[in-house]
């Protein structure tokens, strides 16, 4: 699993020795890439959860689990063509976070158009915080992730500091 983080409280500094591009864009949040291990989406939410738990994110992780599996029946947040974006509004969630993982053999999502996700993300949002905001930063992840050339990029590449670059073109 490759892990890059971006936290509130983080010194320009200390970005500098990470070496990631300036992502004010997605404020206050952090930021993963993981490698998608399973083919069920159920299995990448819930590998979602554990990165949010190692992360602390999280305050009941089973619960926030649950949530974004009944989130899932009720219908997919599969955008189609291969990605799909979703996330949580919650009290569960101590701390904004956006993780985002790639399937090299992809994910069955159910998604509208039948595809393999090969791209997901994951948005959290405490709770606390208004709603609006949590609506802002996921609209702001899909307007990153939307063109293929962008998640093809992703997928192909990999590497942290491509992923920082694109989510800083993000329009604020």
């Amino acid at each position: 699993m490759i892990i890059l983080c971006y936290c509130a409280g983080v010194t320009r500094e200390d970005l500098n020795t990470m070496a990631i591009a300036d992502i004010s864009a997605l404020t206050d949040t952090s930021l993963d890439l993981l490698e998608l291990r399973h083919r069920r989406r159920e299995s990448a939410l819930h590998q979602f959860v554990q990165s949010a738990v190692a992360h602390r994110a999280v305050r009941h992780d089973e619960v926030l689990e649950s949530v974004l599996v009944r989130r899932e029946r009720l219908g997919t947040t599969s955008l189609g063509r291969g990605f799909a974006v979703t996330g949580a509004w919650s009290m569960c969630v101590r701390l904004p976070l956006v993780l985002i993982g790639v399937s090299e053999r992809g994910l069955d999502w159910e998604a509208a158009d039948e595809k393999l996700v090969h791209l997901a993300a994951l948005v959290l949002t405490p709770g606390e915080g208004p709603e609006e905001m949590h609506f802002r930063r996921v609209a702001a992840v899909v307007s990153a992730l939307r063109l293929q050339r962008v998640r093809q990029r992703i997928v192909e590449r990999g590497d942290l500091p491509a992923l920082a670059v694109l989510l800083r073109e993000v329009p604020r």
